[in-house]
């Protein structure tokens, strides 16, 4: 448990040491969190188009949607915040040898790279985030109390944990193509599927999103809860994320003994 403890004490230190670093260039951090808002702001207008051309997506009203948009992009926020550093794996880190550096530190390399994220204008999904979900609870007439707020807030950074343990086990492509930027783009991207009722999408993709690729529990399940339509499916999300970390460090630490240094 110290040890546990330690690592993520360690983590907070390198996510603070590259936050000062980000904020040398205050203009640029800001025009950054902007532009993330804006962006966002975009899918929200197709969502809103989308809804022109009918009442409900199986069963689900606008504001249901919009609410679990919201919802995913608090959980999306939290990951980028903290763990997208994975991203400049590849290319950063095996490709221009600084990984042998990280390798020299008492501390598992994971925690390094977490650590060293420059996704700081993800304050921008948050922001978007809290502010669409608040909205939509107060126009779906859900009593906003300090009980939902502190379950939205746990399961939120439950569903960041999965998101972040998938990515982790796709990063491990890095140890042989040095671009694990694309590889886990592809894959994370999945996530948008379940910004919408799963009952929209075949069996397949049902299959896909919910016991393959998870993404079904960072929001979707949540946000279901939230409405009172399932009760009961948002508690199996800390199983599926506990699952899928003892899944993503088994695999990442036997790709890590296959690892050969790039050579100078």
């Amino acid at each position: 448990m110290s040890k546990i403890l330690n690592n993520i004490k360690l983590y907070f230190s390198f996510l603070q040491a590259s936050l000062k670093e980000m904020l040398v260039y205050r203009l640029d951090f800001i025009v950054g969190i902007i532009s993330q808002i804006i962006t966002q702001a975009v899918e929200v207008i197709f969502i809103f188009i989308v809804f022109q051309n009918t009442e409900n997506l199986a069963g689900w009203s606008f504001k249901q949607v919009l609410l679990l948009y919201g919802i995913t992009l608090i959980s999306v926020g939290i990951k980028t915040f903290c763990t997208d550093g994975l991203y400049e794996f590849g290319p950063k880190y095996i490709k221009e040898g600084e990984f042998d550096k990280i390798l020299l530190r008492p501390v598992h390399p994971l925690i390094s790279i977490f650590g060293s994220t420059k996704e700081f204008v993800a304050m921008g999904y948050l922001v978007l985030g809290i502010a669409i979900t608040i909205m939509m609870l107060i126009e779906l007439s859900i009593p906003i109390t300090v009980v939902l707020i502190l379950k939205i807030l746990f399961f939120s950074i439950i569903g960041a944990i999965i998101i972040s343990a998938i990515n982790t086990i796709f990063s491990i492509a890095s140890f042989w193509t040095y671009r694990s930027n694309e590889v886990i783009w592809s894959f994370d991207r999945i996530y948008t599927l379940a910004q919408y009722p799963l009952d929209i999408y075949s069996a397949v993709i049902k299959i896909l999103i919910t016991f393959i690729l998870p993404f079904a529990f960072v929001a979707y399940y949540p946000t279901m809860s939230y409405l009172g339509m399932n009760k009961y499916m948002i508690y199996i999300s800390p199983i599926v994320a506990v699952i899928l970390w003892i899944i993503a460090v088994k695999v990442w630490n036997l790709a890590l003994n296959k690892y050969r240094s790039t050579g100078s």
